[in-house]
């Protein structure tokens, strides 16, 4: 899969599993960093079923880039969870300025440029394992609208009509 598509069903997988929008977007690109980076998928399915998880790390993370921004000291983090200690990892190389991080074991240390841009580059291709494509192709038809005569004329489908 590529990077966008593996983002972009990040997204509905956590809108599906009742993530509110502004943190399944960001869970989403997460998710691609993740991947890309060879962090533990398993995390990402523990996740997936614990929405509060994901919706608290999201605010972790914007904890940390609002300290990041009144001061340039190094922001400390601590994290017990393994996974969701790699995802919060994930989260914070995946941001677009430039980031630093020391993980010892749960202390995170963390350093965030946010007048410059990330370097990290974006791999070709992504490798997502069968059961987290497959629970996250499952949780992102959840957010799908039902093809029938009701969800119609309620407004979905409009650029299904014909204008002839």
């Amino acid at each position: 899969m590529s990077w966008t598509e593996v983002q972009n069903l990040g997204v509905k997988a956590a809108s599906g599993a009742g993530v509110p929008p502004a943190q399944a977007l960001a869970f989403g690109s997460m998710l691609a960093r993740h991947v890309a980076d060879d962090g533990p998928q398993g995390a990402v399915t523990a996740a997936l079923s614990e929405p509060d998880r994901i919706v608290g790390l999201a605010h972790k993370v914007e904890t940390i880039v609002e300290a990041a921004s009144v001061s340039s000291k190094p922001v400390l983090a601590k994290e017990e969870d393994a996974g969701t200690r790699a995802m919060l990892v994930s989260w914070i190389a995946g941001l677009p300025c430039k980031s630093e991080l020391e993980v010892a074991g749960a202390k995170l240390r963390i350093n965030l440029s946010l007048t410059e841009p990330s370097t990290r580059g974006r791999p070709e291709r992504l490798h997502l394992e069968p059961s987290l494509a497959a629970l996250m192709t499952e949780l992102a038809a959840k957010t799908y609208v039902p093809d029938s005569a009701a969800s119609r004329s309620g407004g979905a489908g409009a650029g299904l009509m014909e204008l002839d």
